[in-house]
C-alpha cells in the first residue's frame, strides 16, 4: 500500500540519510497496520529522542502510517532533554508551514519530516543534497516555498 506519509519511501528518498542523526518525534498521531502500536517504543503522545538506525529499524518492521507528526533530525552531538524542551515542534493547525519561507521549528535540527494530516509530507533540511534527493524520488513533489509564494498572490487578487 502506498501512501504519502509513509516513511520507508521518505527514507529510500532521501538516500538513507536518516541514519545520520538522532530524531525528536512529535505531535506523534499513527496507525500500525499490522501490529499492535503499544508495542512500538514511541507509541504515546509525549515526545520520543531515538536513533536513526533504530528509527529506520522500526519503520522497515512495521506497517506503519503517520497521521500527524514532526519528526526532527538532530546531529548525534546534540542531546537534548525531552522533559526540558523548549521547542516541541507540531504539525496539526501550524500556520508556520503556509509562509513564505517555512523553516525548521527546532533551531538545532538539521532536518524536519513533517507528516501531515495523512495526505502530505514536507521535507525541510538544512542540507540542500538531501533535498534534491527527495525531489528526484519524487518528481511530483511541490517546493513549499514556491506553493506558499503562488497562494499568496492568489489570496491578494481575489
Amino acid at each position: 500500500m502506498r501512501y504519502f506519509t509513509d516513511l520507508r519511501l521518505v527514507f529510500q528518498a532521501i538516500g538513507g540519510r536518516q541514519l545520520e542523526f538522532n530524531w525528536l518525534i512529535t505531535d506523534l498521531d499513527f496507525a500500525c497496520l499490522d501490529h499492535d502500536k503499544s508495542s512500538l517504543p514511541f507509541s504515546g503522545p509525549e515526545p520520543h529522542w531515538i536513533t536513526g538506525a533504530d528509527l529506520t529499524k522500526i519503520v522497515e518492521s512495521f506497517e506503519l502510517q503517520f497521521v500527524w507528526a514532526v519528526l526532527s533530525g538532530f546531529p548525534v552531538s546534540v542531546a537534548l532533554d525531552l522533559n526540558g524542551l523548549e521547542v516541541k515542534p507540531y504539525a496539526d493547525m501550524n500556520r508556520g508551514f503556509w509562509v513564505a519561507q517555512p523553516q525548521i521549528q527546532h533551531p538545532l535540527a538539521d532536518v524536519e519530516i513533517v507528516c501531515w494530516d495523512a495526505s502530505a509530507t514536507l521535507l525541510f533540511c538544512r542540507d540542500p543534497m538531501i533535498g534534491e534527493s527527495f525531489r528526484r524520488f519524487f518528481p511530483e513533489a511541490v517546493d513549499l516555498p514556491t506553493y506558499n509564494q503562488l497562494s499568496i498572490a492568489r489570496r491578494r487578487n481575489d
